[in-house]
């Protein structure tokens, strides 16, 4: 049985805070977002269309996303 992607997956397959993931697994940079939320709310889960395994990966590269009080306003 196959199954369909999410309608969000193909949203964000060109999304460039994605660039440059790849997977964990065999390197593969074929992925399909899978959830906007992975285990947490600062994951997002992919799934490899290589070797066909899902993984979450952290959101902003171990940066918190900016604020308003990094605006300076």
């Amino acid at each position: 049985m196959r199954t369909r992607a999410a309608p969000h997956s193909r949203i964000f397959a060109g999304d460039k805070d994605f660039a440059g993931v790849a997977c964990p697994y065999c390197g593969s940079e074929d992925l399909t977002v899978q959830s906007l939320f992975g285990g947490s709310v600062s994951e997002v889960m992919f799934r490899c269309n290589g070797c066909k395994t899902c993984f979450n990966w952290v959101k902003w590269r171990g940066a918190l996303p900016p604020t308003a009080h990094d605006s300076g306003d």
